[in-house]
């Protein structure tokens, strides 16, 4: 991870030194566009800054450039180097801020080309200035100093609540010996105590360990003193007393303050079921409407389209009708003709058949006649 994080930091580190070399070695290449951002920034800071800053804040543009420039060499130097990194990429975020105005401002230029040249070399600017921020707030991996603050603020706060059982313990080890030597102050404490305990919970049993300190005092010093020590304990119990009360009730206020709010949520719940409740019966009524209207409109395409549907196959029954009745009329018209053809046929037969016996009849007639007329003569 050390390796891939070198490796990373002197990536980015490598803009920040080549860019730097450049402003050091030709500033005049970047006077003209850093001279808007120097005639705003340099009164700023002469205005607003302390007096030993705002004294030695050159004025000369050229300086300014070269300047920047120097920071953004030392800055990526530590940067990749790994020496001040963290400060280092302050310096160059710093860098970065004024650089990227002065070189890409695209706001003001009105060409089309240069405008987008401008604003990715702006955008690019932008995500260099990410880079050294994350950089910058890089601890590889090493707790913060916040959350070592934090971490330690909890151990100091751990190690105060043992000592304090600690001692509590040893309190009480102590009040057993001496409640011996002095039973009954003891068992009258005890007795306090205990009755105090069942109300006051932890304030009574604080007020117990120190009335229980106080007592093992007065068996150790006078009788004044266990006296003085008595009325330090009922004056504690009292006062423990009194804020158990004022815990309890305003525990309760707490309780009824909570059970409204409990009933004004659940009121409000309630009515929000009932608006979602009519919500979702508008949406599942206007929902069936659609559908509804859906259903009709494919109905009405389905019965457009079975009509039409129909219209062509009556059409197309028709065309066939008409087909086949034109061939059954070609096909009448054909047997018509051939019948025709046959009665001709034979009435030619029988026309020749006729002929025939006529002439043959002619010719017996004339053999008659002339056997006749042989016989005459």
């Amino acid at each position: 991870m050390t390796l891939l994080r070198t490796a990373a930091r002197t990536l980015l580190a490598s803009y920040f030194v080549s860019s730097g070399v450049g402003a050091l070695r030709r500033p005049d290449e970047l006077v003209v566009a850093a001279q808007p951002v120097a005639d705003a920034l340099v009164p700023f800071v002469k205005r607003y800054a302390p007096e030993q800053l705002a004294a030695v804040v050159p004025e000369d543009t050229r300086t300014l450039v070269r300047v920047n420039g120097a920071l953004q060499v030392l800055g990526g130097l530590a940067l990749a180097s790994g020496k001040g990194r963290r400060t280092g990429a302050l310096l160059l975020a710093g860098s970065l801020v004024p650089s990227t105005i002065a070189r890409y401002p695209f706001w003001s230029i009105t060409g089309a080309e240069e405008k987008a040249v401008a604003r990715s070399g702006f955008t690019k600017n932008l995500s260099l200035l990410g880079g050294v921020l994350l950089a910058a707030v890089d601890t590889e991996g090493r707790p913060s100093l916040a959350w070592r603050a934090q971490k330690g603020g909890q151990l100091l706060a751990r190690d105060t609540r043992r000592t304090a059982k600690r001692i509590g313990r040893t309190t009480g080890l102590a009040t057993g010996v001496l409640t011996k030597n002095a039973s009954d102050l003891a068992d009258t404490v005890g007795d306090l105590a205990g009755s105090v305990s069942k109300t006051t919970g932890s304030l009574t049993d604080s007020a117990y360990a120190g009335g229980a300190a106080l007592v093992g005092a007065a068996v150790a010093s006078s009788r004044k003193a266990k006296k003085q020590a008595a009325a330090q304990l009922k004056a504690a119990q009292e006062a423990a007393a009194k804020q158990a009360a004022a815990a309890q009730k305003q525990a309760a206020k707490r309780s009824k303050a909570a059970k409204k709010k409990g009933a004004k949520k659940a009121k409000a719940a309630k009515r929000t079921q009932a608006k979602q409740s009519l919500l979702d019966q508008k949406d599942q009524a206007k929902q069936a409407l659609l559908a509804g209207k859906e259903q009709a409109k494919q109905a009405v395409l389905a019965g457009k389209q079975q009509a039409k549907q129909a219209a062509v196959d009556a059409k197309a029954q028709a065309k066939a009708e008409a087909r086949q009745s034109r061939v059954d009329e070609q096909q009448l018209h054909k047997q018509h003709l051939a019948a025709e053809k046959q009665q001709a046929r034979r009435d030619l037969a029988a026309e020749k058949q006729l002929v025939k016996q006529n002439l043959a009849e002619e010719k017996k007639a004339a053999k008659a006649e002339r056997h006749i007329t042989v016989g005459e003569n």
